[in-house]
C-alpha cells in the first residue's frame, strides 16, 4: 500500500514522497504482501535504515476473573466439558460451541466459568474478546478491530497489523497454525460476526456466546440456555445476598417467580436489597409484587434488565420490532402463525419467518414445534412496547386476532357434539385460517388453544367485544365432553355478562341454555333449573320455538336429578312435542333420551326402554354417533333393571366403544358404570369392581359430583356381601357427596346401604334408624325403591 505523508509530519521527506509501508511477509494465507522491507524505506532512490519497531508483549491468558460464586448450569457445563473432553487428542478440526439464549440468561458466566475450567488444556493461550453486539453506550467492536486486538495480543505490533479484514484474518490464522488455543468471543451479533476470528488449526477450542442462534456457522455446536430451574435459581439469589436470605425461603421463592427465574433479573434485585440494608428479603419481594412497572424495579446502577432488551429489540429491522410489539397485544400464553398473521394483519408464511427471526434472536423460544412464546418479563417488555404505536392500530389489532380465535374456534366447534351455533354473525372472517375438516381436528384445535381462547374472552369482555359470546359458545361442546366444567362456567357467565350488557337476548337465552346444562353436570340442580327456566322465558319473549324446545329439555334434565321424576318427564313430553311440530329429528332424539331417564327413575323401566329405543333409531338416522352412545348409556340401566341382563351388557359395551371413539371421557364413566353393575348382577363381581373403578376415576377426573356418589353407592352394594367395613366406607363417602349436592336419590340409596352395613355387622338399632331415614326420602321423591327397603324393614321386625 503507498500514501503521500504531508510535510512537516516528522519523517523528514517532502511533500508528495510515496511511503512502502511495513509489510510483515511475502505471502500469508495466500495474500501477497509485496516487495518487503523488514527496517528502511526508500528516500531519494538509497535504502535508508530505521530501527525496528519493539513488538508489544503478548497478552496469552486474557480470561476475566471467573464468575465468584457461580451456581447452577450443572447440566449444561457438564455436557459442554465432556464434549470437549471427547473430543480432545482426536479432533482433526478446530472445536466450535456457540451459547445462545435471551439477555441476562447468563451466556457470558458459563463460557468464562467453562473457559477457566478447560484453561489447562490450552497451554498456548486463553483469549477472551469482548464483541460488544449488545453493550450499553459502547460501539461495536467489528472483525476487523477484533483481529488488530488479537494480534496485538499475540505481540504482532501495530504497524506490522495489515489493513484489510482478509489480510488480517490470514495473518492470524498464520500465527495459530501450530497453537492450541482456547478463544472466547463474548456477545456476537452474528456468524459473520466471528467468522473471519475463527483459527483454523485443529486442536483449537472457541467458546462463543450470542443473543442470535448461529446456527449458520458451520461445524459449531449449539448450547442454547433457558431460565433456571427454581431451585438453582434459589441458590444464586441466596449466594449473592448471603445468610439472611436463609431464614426467608418463601420469600425468595416469590422473588426468583417474580424474576421470572432470569439470572440478570435475580442478580440485580440481590444488589437492590444490599443498597437497602434495613429491608428484609420479604420487603423487596413485596415491593417487587405491588410494583406497577416491575421490569423499572429490576435494576442496579447502571444495569437494568429493561436496557438489555432495548439492545435486542433495536437489533431488529422495522417488520419485526412491530411484529415483536403486536405479540406484545396477545393476552395468552402463546401463538401460532395463523394468530400471529392476525394481529401482524400479514400471511401466515410471512408470519412464520418473523415468528423464526424472532427465535432466532432468542426473544421468543418454541417449547412446542409451531407454538411460540415469552419469557414473562420480555412479554411485560414487549407489552410496554404496544403503548408506542397509536391506540387505533392496537385496537385493530387486537379485533383481528379475537375475529380468528371466534371464526377458527367456531368451524372447529362446528365438527363436535353439543354446538348449536348463535344466529347472525357480525364478524368477518379472517383471511387465513388453518383448515379444520373433521372432529380429531376440531378437538386437537381446540385443545391446544384452549388457554389462548379463555385470555381472549376475557380480553374481549373487558370492552364487550362479540368474541366474549361467541367464544364461550365455540368451546362449549368440547369443554362439556373433555371438562374442565367449571372453566366452562365461568366462561359463560362472562359470556352472560356479555350478552346482557349489548341487550342480546337471542345470545342471552342461548347462553343460559348452555349455563344450565354446566349447572347440572355440576351438581347445581336449582341452579341449572333456574337457568333454564330463564332461557324458556327468552325464547318465548322472541318467539324462538326451537330455542323454547331446547330450554324444555334441559329442563327436565334438571328436574330429573332434583328428584322430581314426574315433573322432568312432563317437560321432557312437552319438549318433544315441540321438536315434533318443527320436524327437528336430533331435538326429538334428545327428548326422548331424557324422557328415557325419567321413567326408569320412576319406575317404568319398559317406558324407558322404549323411549331409548326410538331415541337410537333417530340418532341412527341422523348419523350423531355421541347421540347414538347417549342413547345406548339410558337404554342399558333400562334393559338391566327389566332383567334382560345380555342386552344391557350389549347396549352398554355399544355405548363404551362408540364414546371411546369419540374422546367422550364422561360419556366413558356412565357407560363403564351400567358395565359394572351388569358384570356384578351376571356373578363376575371381581371384573365388576375393577369396571366400577375406571367408572369412578373418570368421574372424578371430569368433576360429576353425581356420577362419582351414584357409581361409590354401586361400589358399596358391591362390597357389601363379603367387606362390610369397605362397603360401609363407600356408602359414606356417596352420603357426604350427596349431600353436599343436594342428591336425594343418591342419598337414600347410601343410606339405605349404610344401613345394611350396620345390620351385617350386628348394630341393628343402628341399622334400622339409617334404613328409616333412607325410607323417608324414598317416600318423598316416590323412588320404586320404597318397596325394598320397607320390606327390609319388615323382614328386621319379624
Amino acid at each position: 500500500m503507498t500514501t503521500t505523508s504531508p510535510a512537516g509530519e516528522g519523517h523528514g521527506e517532502p511533500a508528495g514522497v510515496p511511503l512502502l509501508g511495513v509489510g510483515v511477509g511475502n505471502e500469508v494465507s495466500g495474500v501477497v504482501v509485496g516487495p518487503v522491507l523488514q527496517a528502511g524505506v526508500l528516500h531519494g532512490g538509497v535504502h535508508v535504515h530505521q530501527p525496528v519497531p519493539a513488538a508489544p508483549p503478548r497478552a496469552e491468558r486474557t480470561l476475566p476473573a471467573d464468575v465468584p460464586g457461580f451456581v447452577g448450569r450443572h447440566d449444561e457445563l457438564a455436557r459442554l466439558l465432556a464434549a470437549v473432553t471427547e473430543a480432545d487428542g482426536t479432533v482433526r478440526t478446530i472445536a466450535i460451541h456457540a451459547v445462545d439464549g435471551m439477555p441476562g440468561i447468563g451466556k457470558t458466566a458459563l463460557a468464562v466459568h467453562a473457559a477457566h475450567h478447560l484453561a489447562a488444556r490450552f497451554p498456548d493461550g486463553q483469549r477472551f474478546v469482548a464483541l460488544r453486539a449488545h453493550a450499553p453506550g459502547q460501539a461495536r467492536v467489528e472483525p476487523a478491530m477484533a483481529l488488530e486486538i488479537l494480534l496485538q495480543a499475540d505481540g504482532v505490533p501495530a504497524e506490522q497489523i495489515p489493513t484489510g479484514l482478509d489480510a488480517r484474518a490470514g495473518l492470524w490464522r498464520h500465527r495459530m497454525a501450530d497453537r492450541k488455543l482456547l478463544l472466547v468471543l463474548d456477545d456476537a451479533a452474528d456468524a459473520n460476526h466471528i467468522t473471519p476470528l475463527l483459527p483454523a488449526a485443529p486442536g483449537s477450542l472457541v467458546l462463543i456466546t450470542s443473543r442470535r442462534k448461529l446456527t449458520t456457522l458451520p461445524a459449531a455446536t449449539i448450547l442454547t440456555l433457558d431460565t433456571l430451574p427454581p431451585d438453582q435459581a434459589a441458590q444464586l439469589f441466596t449466594e449473592r445476598v448471603g445468610r439472611r436470605a436463609l431464614h426467608e425461603p418463601e420469600a425468595v421463592d416469590r422473588i426468583i417467580r417474580l424474576c421470572g427465574y432470569l439470572p440478570l433479573a435475580i442478580t440485580l434485585t440481590a444488589a437492590r436489597l444490599h443498597n437497602h440494608q434495613s429491608w428484609t428479603v420479604t420487603d423487596i419481594a413485596d415491593d417487587l409484587a405491588e410494583a406497577r412497572d416491575g421490569l423499572a424495579e429490576l435494576a442496579s446502577g447502571d444495569l437494568a434488565v429493561a436496557a438489555a432488551f432495548d439492545l435486542s429489540y433495536h437489533d431488529l429491522p422495522p417488520d419485526r420490532r412491530r411484529l415483536f410489539r403486536r405479540l406484545g397485544l396477545h393476552p395468552g400464553p402463546d401463538i401460532d402463525r395463523y394468530a400471529a398473521a392476525a394481529l401482524d394483519n400479514t400471511n401466515p408464511d410471512q408470519a412464520r419467518r418473523g415468528l423464526a427471526n424472532l427465535l432466532e434472536h432468542n426473544l421468543i423460544t418454541e417449547p412446542h414445534h409451531g407454538r411460540y412464546r415469552f419469557h414473562d418479563l420480555i412479554a411485560e417488555y414487549a407489552h410496554t412496547l404496544t403503548t408506542t404505536d397509536p391506540e387505533t392500530e392496537q385496537n385493530t389489532a387486537r379485533d383481528r386476532l379475537l375475529d380468528y380465535y371466534l371464526h377458527t374456534a367456531t368451524i372447529a366447534a362446528s365438527h363436535l357434539p353439543h354446538h348449536t351455533p348463535l344466529t347472525n354473525p357480525t364478524r368477518p372472517a379472517p383471511e387465513h385460517a388453518p383448515a379444520i375438516t373433521d372432529p380429531d381436528r376440531a378437538t386437537d384445535w381446540l385443545a391446544r388453544e384452549q388457554p389462548n381462547l379463555v385470555a381472549a374472552t376475557t380480553q374481549a369482555a373487558t370492552t364487550h367485544r362479540p368474541a366474549a359470546i361467541g367464544i364461550p359458545n365455540a368451546l362449549y361442546g368440547h369443554l362439556r365432553t373433555h371438562g374442565p366444567w367449571d372453566l366452562a362456567h365461568n366462561l359463560h357467565h362472562t359470556a352472560l355478562t356479555t350478552a346482557r350488557h349489548t341487550h342480546n337476548q337471542p345470545a342471552q337465552a342461548h347462553t343460559l341454555n348452555n349455563l344450565a346444562h354446566l349447572q347440572r353436570l355440576t351438581g347445581d340442580w336449582a341452579g341449572a333449573a333456574d337457568s333454564a327456566r330463564q332461557a324458556l322465558d327468552l325464547y318465548r319473549q322472541i318467539g324462538d320455538r326451537l330455542g323454547q324446545a331446547t330450554a324444555l329439555n334441559t329442563l327436565a334434565r334438571a328436574q330429573r336429578l332434583a328428584g322430581d321424576w314426574a315433573g322432568a318427564a312432563d317437560t321432557a313430553r312437552q319438549a318433544l312435542h315441540l321438536f315434533q311440530q318443527i320436524g327437528d329429528r336430533l331435538g326429538q332424539a334428545d327428548a326422548l333420551n331424557a324422557l328415557a331417564r325419567a321413567q326408569r327413575l320412576a319406575g317404568d323401566w319398559a317406558g324407558a326402554a322404549t323411549s331409548a329405543r326410538q331415541a337410537l333409531h333417530l340418532f341412527q338416522q341422523i348419523g350423531d354417533r355421541h347421540g347414538q352412545a347417549d342413547a345406548l348409556n339410558a337404554l342399558a340401566p333400562a334393559q338391566y333393571l327389566a332383567g334382560d341382563w345380555a342386552g344391557a351388557a350389549d347396549s352398554a359395551r355399544q355405548a363404551l366403544h362408540l364414546f371411546q371413539q369419540i374422546g367422550d371421557r364422561h360419556g366413558q364413566a356412565n357407560a363403564l358404570q351400567a358395565f359394572g353393575v351388569v358384570q356384578d348382577a351376571t356373578g363376575d363381581p371381581t371384573t365388576a369392581a375393577d369396571t366400577l373403578q375406571q367408572s369412578l376415576d373418570l368421574f372424578r377426573d371430569v368433576g360429576d359430583a353425581d356420577g362419582e356418589a351414584e357409581t361409590l353407592n354401586h361400589i358399596g352394594q358391591l362390597l357389601l356381601a363379603t367387606t362390610p367395613d369397605t362397603a360401609h366406607h363407600q356408602f359414606t363417602a356417596a352420603l357426604d357427596i350427596a349431600r353436599r349436592i343436594h342428591t336425594p336419590a343418591h342419598e337414600a340409596r347410601a343410606l339405605e346401604g349404610i344401613g345394611h352395613c350396620a345390620l351385617r355387622q350386628g348394630h341393628h338399632d343402628e341399622g334400622h334408624a339409617y334404613l328409616r331415614d333412607a325410607l323417608t326420602i324414598y317416600q318423598r321423591i316416590n323412588s320404586p325403591h320404597t318397596t325394598r327397603v320397607e320390606a327390609a324393614l319388615h323382614h328386621e321386625n319379624d
